[in-house]
């Protein structure tokens, strides 16, 4: 008959309370009653009239037995009338109270069914525009609120799980081909028959190879962090000028050795909130990218424009250029254009970069003409000014 444990119970709590108040108002009705039959009755016994006299002077109307008769038809008559009235309104009072019953019932019910569907995985919260304000209502949106934040805090344990994944197969795939090198060199100089000479040259090249892997392990490490949100940026309002000079000291060996000069454009005054050391290395990785594909006796433009809403950095240089098709791939971890001038780029310098750049609230984009010149573009928008 019941749907649960908790409306049979409310059905038995409430005919019990229905019981307990139809006994009391039997005991009120038959004492109100009793109270009438004794001042009738009363009244003959303190007069020092019979009950001729009494009746004669119409004190009273109704003679002891005829009394006796009447009270008790009325007193059959209002029991009916109040018991009814009594009826009528409990089995109202029973069904009001059911349905306000059942609206905490029917959200525990919605509630416990979205629960069970949240652990199978599904996270789509009911529709709960029909419930009015109220605590119900408010109930339901924190309810809402907690699944929303179990779904980001889920899909963002997934989007580690997958990033970990990845990051230890590209770790594994990139370490291949140094650790296969290593290993042919160390059974070359095994072997006696090997120069002194060659094998110093082979030492001279597994130097190279370790300090590849070491750069490339480093970096990966920088990246990991940054993409699963575990660097906190120093953020400061300093001199954007220091930062960019100590950039072009990183790459100097590199752009003196193809006699490369890199021209700096910068206001000294010009202050700009970002974290230097890190920007730097952003600034570093672009650098470097720049000086091996521009051309011997270049030069790299380094300069800055400001206007009220943004300060942009751009590094442009003069060199191969990158394919239109490839200008929105460049910033994937491990991409190399097919014009790559570096055998020995591994496609990481421009996905941190970006790490770093959006990591201080900033946007990093590139434009290219084939043959002509490179340019990319650090813009940071001045939030709050």
């Amino acid at each position: 008959m019941f749907k649960n444990k908790e409306f049979r119970n409310y059905t038995i709590i409430y005919v019990l309370a229905f019981l307990l108040c139809g006994v009391i108002l039997y005991f009120s009705i038959s004492h109100y009653i009793n109270e009438i039959d004794l001042i009738y009755h009363k009244e003959i016994i303190d007069s020092d009239q019979d009950y001729t006299s009494l009746a004669e002077t119409g004190r009273i109307t109704y003679s002891p037995a005829e009394y006796s008769q009447d009270i008790n038809e009325d007193k059959l008559s209002l029991f009916v009338s109040c018991y009814g009235i009594f009826a009528i309104l409990g089995v109202a009072g029973y069904i009001l109270g059911l349905k306000l019953y059942n609206v905490p019932m029917s959200a525990i019910t919605t509630i416990s069914q979205s629960s069970e569907d949240v652990l199978d995985g599904d996270y789509s919260t009911p529709d709960f525009s029909n419930f009015t304000e109220g605590d119900i209502s408010q109930f339901y949106f924190t309810y809402t609120k907690m699944v929303t934040a179990i779904k980001q805090s889920r899909d963002k344990e997934l989007k580690e799980k997958e990033f970990l994944q990845d990051l230890i197969a590209d770790i594994s795939h990139q370490l291949k081909t140094p650790l296969a090198t290593l290993t042919i060199y160390q059974d070359l100089l095994c072997n006696p028959n090997v120069s002194d000479k060659k094998k110093q040259e082979m030492l001279s090249l597994m130097g190279g190879q370790l300090s590849r892997m070491e750069w490339l392990i480093l970096s990966l490490l920088k990246l990991a962090r940054l993409e699963s949100g575990a660097i906190e940026f120093v953020m400061k309002n300093q001199e954007l000028l220091p930062t960019l000079q100590l950039a072009v000291q990183n790459v100097s060996m590199l752009s003196e050795a193809k006699q490369q000069t890199i021209s700096i454009s910068c206001d000294d005054k010009l202050i700009l909130n970002h974290d230097r050391d890190w920007l730097a290395e952003a600034l570093t990785n672009i650098l470097k990218n720049a000086t091996e594909y521009a051309p011997n006796g270049s030069t790299i433009e380094l300069s800055v424009e400001t206007t009220a809403v943004m300060t942009m950095i751009h590094i442009k240089d003069y060199g191969l250029g990158i394919e239109p098709e490839a200008q929105s791939k460049i910033f994937k971890r491990f991409y190399r254009a097919k014009s790559d001038v570096n055998e020995n780029s591994i496609g990481i310098g421009l996905s941190l970069s970006k790490g770093i750049v959006e990591g201080q609230g900033g946007d990093i984009t590139v434009s290219s003409q084939i043959g002509k010149w490179t340019c990319f573009t650090l813009s940071f928008y001045h939030i709050g000014k």
